[in-house]
């Protein structure tokens, strides 16, 4: 009688282990950092916007969305895609200290910095695109609706309605606050390894 074959399928566990390990190994003010992040990027808005008595609140993982159509501030965000992509860039950014841990390179300290270059890189970008064109213009210029769209824009960005109407909530705050604490704290490791 034949004797059953056991397939051999590598478990995952090895490298689950690996991670927790790297986890247990943050000390614990960092960790509580990283709790902050987390908090203020997907529980907690991130802008605030404000038109008269309406009040629409923005979070961090809507950024890419509010990046790339700034209108959307005012309207919402309504496109999945978009923040399934950008919370998975979060999510890894937020989970990049434990890189310093995994690997025993001398640069890995620099992993601690990815949620604040990441909180940098987004308010850069709002802000160059912000003051860009706001409103999308017509497609030719010689129509009525262009001009007007044109000339709202301009209104728009001279005086300075669209920043008076945005402003940082409580966890834009409490992100940024966290992404600095990591940074020093990958700062903190560098001089250990060094």
């Amino acid at each position: 009688m034949d004797t059953p074959h056991r397939l051999h399928v590598p478990s995952p566990l090895p490298i689950v282990g690996r991670v927790v390990s790297a986890f247990a190994q943050v000390d614990s003010f960092a960790k509580f950092a990283m709790l902050c992040v987390l908090g203020g990027w997907f529980f907690m808005n991130t802008l605030i916007v404000r038109l008269g008595s309406l009040q629409h609140g923005v979070r961090f993982f809507d950024m890419w969305a509010v990046i790339s159509d700034p209108a959307r501030l005012f309207f919402g965000v309504d496109t999945a895609i978009q923040r399934i992509f950008f919370g998975l860039i979060c999510l890894c950014c937020l989970a990049a200290p434990l890189v310093s841990h995994l690997l025993k390179w001398r640069i890995a300290w620099v992993a601690y910095w990815a949620p604040l270059l990441l909180m940098v890189a987004c308010a850069l970008l709002l802000r160059s695109r912000a003051s860009a064109e706001f409103l999308a213009s017509s497609t030719d210029p010689r129509l009525v609706s262009g001009s007007f769209i044109r000339f709202a824009d301009e209104l728009a960005r001279q005086g300075g309605l669209v920043s008076r109407h945005i402003t940082v909530a409580a966890g834009g705050y409490i992100a940024f606050s966290g992404g600095v604490v990591l940074a020093v704290t990958g700062l903190h490791r560098r001089r250990q390894r060094a």
